[in-house]
C-alpha cells in the first residue's frame, strides 16, 4: 500500500463522513421510534429526542417546538455529512476545489457544534456541553490537520517522507 500526502486528509474526511452519517441515521431512527413508526424496543436509535425533550422541558417548551428543533438538528447533520462525503470524493479524485469542499464541510460541522454548545448553555445542559465542546475541538483539529497536511502540489503524488 502506498501512502501519499493525500492519505491522511482522505482518512480524516472519510472518518467524519462515516461518523456523521451514523449519527444522522441513529437520530432519524430515534425520530421514527418517537413517532411510533418503529417498535419501542428498537435498539439502534440515539435516544437524543428524549434527551432533548428533557432538556427543553426546563422552560416548558411545547412538544411541537422540541420536535421542530430535533428535525432541524437532523437536517443540519444530514447536510454536514453530505458535505463531508462530497469533500472526501473530491480529495479521492484529486478534483479542483477539494480544499474548498473540505473547508465548507468543516465550517457547517463547526457551526453545528457551536450551536449545540450555545443551546447547552441556555438550557443548562452542562454535561452535554462538554461533549459538544470536545466535538468542536476535534473538528477544528481535523481541519487544521488537513490544512497542514494538504498536498503542496496539485497532483499529490509525493510520497510521505520523500522529497
Amino acid at each position: 500500500m502506498r501512502f501519499t500526502d493525500r492519505t491522511l486528509p482522505r482518512g480524516v474526511l472519510l472518518f467524519w463522513s462515516l461518523w456523521l452519517s451514523i449519527v444522522t441515521l441513529t437520530n432519524v431512527l430515534d425520530g421514527l421510534k418517537n413517532l411510533r413508526l418503529l417498535p419501542t424496543g428498537w435498539a439502534f436509535a440515539s435516544g437524543n429526542y428524549a434527551f432533548m425533550a428533557s432538556v427543553t422541558a426546563k422552560y416548558h417548551t411545547p412538544a411541537a417546538a422540541t420536535a421542530l428543533l430535533f428535525v432541524g438538528v437532523v437536517l443540519w447533520e444530514l447536510l454536514a455529512s453530505a458535505l463531508f462525503w462530497r469533500a472526501f470524493a473530491a480529495y479521492r479524485a484529486g478534483r479542483a476545489g477539494e480544499a474548498d469542499a473540505a473547508r465548507t464541510a468543516f465550517t457547517v460541522s463547526l457551526a453545528l457544534w457551536a450551536a449545540f454548545a450555545l443551546a447547552d448553555e441556555i438550557f443548562f445542559a452542562f454535561d452535554a456541553e462538554a461533549t459538544h465542546f470536545r466535538l468542536f475541538i476535534a473538528t477544528i483539529a481535523s481541519l487544521l490537520a488537513i490544512c497542514v497536511l494538504a498536498p503542496a502540489e496539485e497532483d499529490g503524488a509525493t510520497e510521505v517522507g520523500r522529497p
